[in-house]
Formats: C-alpha cells, structure tokens, sequence
C-alpha cells in the first residue's frame, strides 16, 4: 500500500505541475489578484493529494465492488434479474453524479428533477443494453452506428440551443465513480465467457451509456428551449483562502458521499442475497473507500476553490487584451496537459492496461488522448472566438468516429468510446469550461450554445484519435507477424 501511495503521489505530481506552472506564470502576466493566484497554487496541491488517494483507493475498493456485483448476477444465471439491476445502478449511481446536478441548475427554462430523472433513465437504459450486449455476444460497433444515426436524427429536430448541453451530458454522467465501477461491472461480467472475444467486451460500456442522455435531452430539446441567460456571479469569489478551501472541502465531502452511497448499498444488497465475499476483502475493500473519499474530496475541494476563478479570469482577461488570438493555441497547450490530471482517466488507463496485460499501455493511451482534448479545447475556444454552431463540428465529428469503427480493431472501439466519456471530467467543468465562458461572457455571446461545447468536444476528439491508434497499432502488428514469418521462412530454406 505504502509503494503504491509512493507511485501515485510521484505521477500525480507530475501530471499537475505542468498545467499548474503555466496556469499561475499567465496569471501573474494577466494581473490576476494574489488571493486567486494563491487560492489556485493551494488548489493544485489539494489536487495532487487529491489524484493520490483516489487512484489508489479506488483500485482496491469501486473497481472491486464493480467486479465483484457483475461475477454474482452472472453467477445467478438469470439473464432478466441482471439487466433489472444493471438499470436501477445505472439509475441510481447518475442520479446523485454531482456534475449532473449542476447542469441541471444551469437550464431554468426545465424543471431540475424532470432532467436528472430523464437522464438517469437514459443511462440506466443504455447501460442495460451494453449488458444485454456483452451477455448476448452482439456486435459493439452496429449498436453504436444505430445509436448515432438516432442522435444524428433528433438533431434535425432539436433546438440548436439544445445540442451543445445534450452532449455536454455525456460527459458529466461519466464521472471519476462511474467510469472505473461501469468498467469493472463489465468485466464482472464479460468474464465467464469463454470466447476470445471476451477481453474485448469488458470495455465499451461506459462509451454506450454515455448516448443515452445525448438522446433522451434532444428529445427534451423537443419541447423545451435553453433559454439565453446565464448567472456567471458565482465564478468570482470574495472570500478568503482558508474559507473558499472550507466551503468547497464540506461541499465536496456531502457529494462524495451521495455518490458513494448507491455503489455501496448495491454492494452489501448482494452480499446479503448471497454473494460470497471474504472478511479480508470486505476490510480491504472498506480502506479504499476511505481513501476513496477523502481523495475525491481533496481533488474536488481544489477544483472548485482555486481552478473555478482563475479559469473564468484567464478566458475574460485573455479575450479583453491585444492577445486574444493567442486563445486557440494556448488552448491547444492547456488540452495537451490537463488530461493526464483527470482522475477517471487514471483510474481507466491503468485498467486497460492491466487487462490487456500491457500490449495497450497507458503511455499510449494517454498520448492519443491528450491529442484529443487538445484539438478539442482548441476548437472549443475557436467556436467561440468565431460564433461558430456547434452542429457544424459535432455532426461531421461523429460520422469519421463512425466510419472509422470500420476500419478500427474491436477493442480499441470500445476502449475509445469510454475513454471519450472518461476525459470530460471534473478538470473539464471546473477549470476548461469556465476559461470558455470567460471568452463567451466578454465577447458577450450565447455561454449556453457556445462555451459549454468544450465537454462535447472533449467527448468526441479522444474517440477518433483512439480509433485512429487502433488502426497504426492493427497495422503495425500486422507487418511485423509478416517479418517474422518471412524470417522464419529464410530460416528454414537456409536450414534445407
């Protein structure tokens, strides 16, 4: 336990330092006040502890619940009990996923237990069908394809207003809980297939029930509209340090704890209905919740105390100065970094490649994606600068996702879909999102259309440049099992 908080803690340092340095050198260049510069540097450390605890809390404790409640309902061999359960989880752990509830406070115009149901549902739905998927042994990427033109459909029939927070969604229901608890539960039950294409199956869950909410909001987008206004008074604060690290510390906590408590109830609902799990287990898997919470509470405490404000400043001071062309490439940069920061990308890295047993390994994973979200901030921020609909980019973003599942090998499919839902994370919301609205509230254009685009983005980018791995990493595999054939071919004719 002791190496792997000492391994955490050296790669957690690394990831943050980085985005952290520019962070405060363009703020000091920006003349952001001393209390907000300070308040973020005080973040950042918040966030190192923050990723430390929680990664190696969550290996021993949400990954080990997920597995171990897929190993029992497949155990049970009852197919129509496993999709009920797998609903009412999907349900449950989205309906208390913390950045859910603040979408939904940020749409007036629809009552907020109208949408968090109506989402919760449409995860719980697709997660259900992801199972049923995996169980059945149905194909990952004709599912996607159906549920892709269904989305591409409903665009022609929602709001345009609609369309950036519809899939804003995908991402804030995939949270650093979720990812790592939907993948190990697929695993759970991919596992008792006997077939090589088993591995496979365990990714890919997470990337399916991210369409759900995507479609159920375009179909909300149908009868309500988005409306215009946004309360950006929030984003700049007037306390002190020690009270903003306070006030988000207790937030965080409560959230953690709502978002803790279903994966938890479900847990001991089925030790209780028979699944057999040892006292030793159960001690171990209870200290990494604890690690659990307090890391995620670190890590959110410093989101919302320190990247919140800075990010928004950063954006409206950037797009007031004579440097505001410096926004795109400076956003490319910031993408580049921040993703390696992001907890449920670590968490869902170091996954892929236990379960692959290291042939995809993390550093590769982590470099297609930081090219994804880097190309996604970029064009985020280009959206802004230059009022551009997000339908423009979204709908031919999607159609190469697409098209090249066909061209991709299986599992990089379904690894790049999680990994999609995975990278629009809490760094995403509370430090990339507002630097957008910062630029969006300068330029005195539409927040709700434009800024929250970035989460899209985020979404869509690491699909393709994942996919696109998938395709050097088939052929490159390909190329050398024909070096070694020839090899072996020259041998022999030497040896004759």
């Amino acid at each position: 336990m002791k190496k792997k908080l000492i391994e955490n803690l050296i790669d957690s340092y690394k990831s943050v330092i980085p985005i952290s340095i520019i962070i405060v050198i363009l703020s000091y260049l920006l003349n952001i006040s001393n209390i907000t510069i300070y308040s973020f540097i005080l973040s950042s450390i918040f966030l190192i502890f923050g990723i430390t605890f929680f990664t190696t809390g969550a290996e021993i404790s949400i990954v080990e619940i997920g597995k171990s409640i897929g190993n029992f309902l497949v155990k049970k061999g009852k197919i129509f009990l496993t999709l009920i359960v797998t609903l009412i989880m999907g349900i449950v752990i989205t309906m208390s996923e913390p950045d859910l509830m603040v979408l939904a406070s940020e749409l007036p115009s629809i009552p907020n237990s109208l949408m968090i149901v109506l989402v919760s549902f449409g995860i719980g739905l697709f997660l259900m069908l992801g199972v049923f998927r995996i169980i059945k042994r149905k194909s990952y990427k004709k599912i996607m394809t159906i549920s892709l033109m269904i989305i591409m459909f409903l665009l022609y029939f929602t709001s345009m207003d609609f369309v950036s927070v519809s899939f804003d969604a995908a991402g804030t229901t995939t949270g650093p809980l979720s990812v790592p608890v939907i993948v190990a539960f697929g695993y759970g039950i991919a596992k008792f297939r006997s077939d090589k294409d088993s591995t496979g199956d365990v990714f890919g869950l997470g990337g399916l029930a991210s369409m759900g909410p995507v479609i159920v909001l375009l179909i909300l987008g149908l009868f309500y509209k988005t409306g215009s206004y946004f309360d950006t008074t929030g984003f700049v604060s007037d306390l002190g340090i020690l009270e903003r690290i306070i006030n988000s510390f207790v937030a965080s906590f409560k959230e953690i704890i709502v978002s803790l408590l279903p994966i938890v109830i479900l847990f001991i609902i089925s030790i209780i209905f028979g699944n057999k799990v040892t006292k030793d287990k159960i001690i171990k898997v209870s200290l990494g919740l604890v690690l659990t919470i307090l890391g995620l509470t670190l890590f959110l405490t410093g989101a919302k105390a320190g990247f919140i404000e800075i990010g928004y400043l950063l954006g409206y001071n950037i797009a007031s100065s004579s440097y505001s062309l410096l926004l795109i490439p400076l956003g490319l940069i910031l993408g580049y970094i921040i993703i390696t920061a992001e907890p449920a990308i670590k968490v869902l890295t170091k996954q892929i490649s236990d379960l692959t047993e290291g042939s995809i390994s993390r550093k590769m994973i982590n470099l297609s994606l930081s090219i994804g979200v880097s190309i996604a901030v970029g064009l985020s921020l280009a959206r802004v600068l230059y009022n551009i609909p997000m339908i423009y980019i979204i709908v031919p973003g999607y159609f190469i996702a697409a098209l090249l599942m066909y061209f991709t090998p299986k599992m990089f499919i379904n690894i790049a879909f999680d990994s999609g839902g995975a990278a629009c994370g809490a760094l995403t919301t509370s430090f990339l999102l507002p630097l957008c609205i910062g630029v969006c509230v300068f330029l005195e254009r539409n927040v709700l259309s434009l800024a929250f685009g970035v989460g899209s983005l985020v979404c869509l980018t690491p699909i393709i440049t994942i996919e696109m791995l998938g395709i050097i990493y088939d052929y490159k595999l390909r190329l050398l099992r024909t070096k070694k054939n020839l090899d072996e071919t020259i041998i022999d004719y030497e040896v004759a």
